[in-house]
């Protein structure tokens, strides 16, 4: 398969970093780092020209793995690599086993991601649309749409998934993406815990904790981008720890560091939070060792993060006058009042997200579950502090906080376990004066409750914030496993282990959105109907709509989705695209037909949209509007020929 040249030239490059003096990981670490520069690099210049086509991308990535052969063959014939395998640590018979449970996770997360079509709602709207709009337009430039969040929003995870997706002809490895950022961030916590001098037990520890959280179980074979984000910044704190050494920062390393900051912020908006007290932590530690001189790596780091960022940030201010062109979703996240009481709100409303233990454990037949009680308790004290817990200025949408029990969803699970132990080893390391002692240990916890901190001072809560919470969890893995190493002999550690691994295999299999355990699966379901898993109730009409327009001979196609200025996110738009360009020897145009009050109508008046006129128009209303019955587009009249429900298919008059 064509697609397996990325994963190919990735190998390249990781053979290439890899030496006798480099750990392994280390070298996977900046092997991914030169491919996702690779990624963009190849994305931006291709769009340019609007040369993001089959052949051009077929071609970039077989030059790379031809010029990366070539590298890595020269280093060879000088001598200078010698490939003897892996040097993994010496494995015991309880580490061995500790580790097969992690491949068996991830090796089951993997069949789901392939065999399962993407299928979460922000995928529908957004994620995988806006991939197919780049396919159809040959670039990456912005286009019209009812859905801004197809536009403003961080490119990256979705760079990588269009991609696979030219290359593979299909969608059947878009979910690797997320797959492929869980497999490596396992790989770069294990390698931060022993930066931070964790054992072998700690650095399996650490593995084992990041391969179990359910959030990134479950959304790992999606096409969410939370664990693409997380990956970059567990590169990034890995470089972070391996420049603090020196007193004069390497030049690469300065680059690195540069390169991961632009790829977390080019993959989700999140990364300018939770990467901020990274730099913090770097400005301090060397602003007394190179102070006026402190000029020349910052320059490196700020010039690699704008190079990566700067052509999503052109395109944002060309349209939106603003780089990160929040204009649309401020009441959606931005935190409308400061003060110390609504930091404290919003500070226990988020540590809440994960208190449902006992139904993690799987005890409520013998214990009360606590969500009552702490919900409860956190009641009482906005009562003292004077703030209102759901307050509409720090919480979105209104009235909409509560303590969550367990979930399956990818949205809004929490990971309970994971947070009682985490809080365990906060209390473990404060008891243990050897850690207290250690200045990289304390700087790293302190960077990572600092974008915790920072998270819940800007954005408002809301009932899937605990997806913003993964990669602090994951994070965090390397300090749970340093603790540990710490204050636990090795059956405590073996023990807490073999706990995480079986309480996390729920999550595997009972995923809600892509089951493998239930009746209905992701084996037994037509894949045409696993993409309305998270919407079964409107599969009927969207398939009725469907069928529809392949009995007609129409390769234009226009959308009209909930038809005002601002979406309300409810109408999908990605399973039009993928289902009616099933066997078809013609490939359908698909456009916008937009409200003129949306901001990038402005593109219907350039080429080659304003070139575009539609023989049918998909049509999609919510309950609280009128079915569409008939429709005036450039002098066009368009009328209904089919109808179900709130989906209308209208062709020319």
């Amino acid at each position: 398969m064509l697609a397996s040249l990325l994963l190919i030239s990735l190998i390249l490059l990781f053979l290439i970093f890899l030496s006798a003096e480099i750990d392994w990981r280390s070298a996977f670490l900046s092997a991914a780092v030169i491919w996702g520069i690779l990624t963009t690099a190849f994305t931006e210049v291709l769009s340019l020209f609007k040369f993001l086509t089959f052949g051009t991308v077929l071609a970039t990535w077989g030059l790379t793995i031809v010029i990366s052969g070539f590298i890595y063959y020269r280093l060879i014939r000088e001598g200078k690599r010698e490939f003897k395998g892996l040097k993994i640590f010496q494995l015991t018979p309880v580490s061995a086993i500790l580790l097969g449970g992690v491949v068996f996770i991830l090796a089951i997360v993997g069949l789901i991601s392939i065999v399962a079509p993407p299928n979460n709602w922000d995928s529908m709207t957004y994620h995988m649309p806006r991939v197919v709009h780049w396919i159809q337009n040959h670039s990456v430039a912005h286009y019209p749409t009812y859905d801004s969040a197809q536009l403003v929003h961080p490119p990256f995870a979705e760079f990588a998934i269009m991609h696979l997706q030219i290359l593979s002809g299909g969608d059947r490895l878009a979910n690797l993406v997320q797959w492929l950022a869980m497999a490596g961030s396992i790989i770069g916590v294990s390698l931060i815990a022993k930066q931070l001098d964790a054992d072998r037990r700690g650095q399996i520890l650490a593995a084992v904790f990041c391969t179990t959280i359910p959030m990134g179980i479950l959304q790992a074979s999606s096409t969410q981008n939370d664990y693409v984000v997380a990956f970059w910044l567990v590169c990034l704190a890995h470089y972070v720890l391996s420049i603090l050494p020196h007193k004069k920062p390497p030049t690469l390393l300065v680059f690195a560091i540069g390169a991961c900051l632009g790829l977390a912020i080019l993959t989700k908006s999140s990364g300018y939070i939770l990467a901020f007290p990274f730099m913090v932590w770097l400005f301090c530690w060397y602003v007394n060792r190179l102070r006026w001189r402190l000029w020349q790596p910052f320059c490196i780091v700020t010039g690699t993060f704008l190079l990566l960022n700067i052509g999503h940030y052109l395109r944002n201010i060309d349209l939106y006058g603003s780089p990160i062109a929040t204009v649309d979703y401020t009441d959606d996240y931005k935190i409308e009042v400061y003060s110390l009481q609504t930091w404290i709100s919003n500070i226990l409303r988020n540590l809440s997200l994960h208190v449902d233990i006992v139904r993690y454990l799987n005890l409520q037949s013998f214990i009360t579950p606590i969500t009552g009680k702490v919900e409860k308790l956190i009641s009482i004290i906005h009562g003292f502090l004077g703030v209102d817990i759901n307050d509409p200025r720090t919480t979105f949408p209104a009235n909409s906080y509560r303590v969550p029990s367990l979930s399956f969803d990818e949205n809004v699970a929490g990971n309970p376990l994971h947070f009682f132990i985490l809080l365990a080893s906060l209390i473990g390391f404060w008891l243990k004066g050897e850690l207290r002692k250690n200045q990289k240990v304390i700087g790293y916890l302190l960077t990572l409750i600092g974008g915790f901190l920072l998270l819940c001072f800007m954005l408002k809560i809301q009932p899937y914030h605990s997806r913003h919470h993964l990669t602090l969890f994951v994070l965090f893995s390397a300090f749970v496993g340093l603790v540990f190493s710490k204050i636990a002999n090795r059956y405590i550690v073996t023990a807490l282990a073999v706990i995480l691994i079986v309480t996390s295999l729920p999550f595997v299999f009972e995923n809600k959105f892509r089951p493998i355990a239930a009746e209905k699966n992701i084996f037994n379901t037509p894949r045409s109907e696993l993409y309305f898993t998270n919407r079964p109730h409107i599969s009927a009409s969207y398939l009725g709509a469907i069928n529809f327009l392949k009995t007609q001979n129409c390769t234009n196609i226009g959308f009209s989705l909930g038809g005002e200025a601002i979406p309300s996110h409810l109408d999908w738009e990605y399973p039009f695209w993928a289902l009616l360009q099933e066997d078809r020897g013609q490939k359908i145009r698909f456009q916008h037909i937009l409200h003129p009050d949306n901001t990038s109508s402005r593109f219907l008046q350039e080429s080659p949209y304003k070139d575009f006129t539609a023989c049918a128009i998909i049509a999609t209303r919510n309950s609280k509007q009128e079915p569409v019955k008939e429709m005036v587009v450039n002098g066009t009249t368009y009328i209904t020929k089919w109808s179900r429900e709130f989906v209308s298919v209208l062709m020319k008059q």
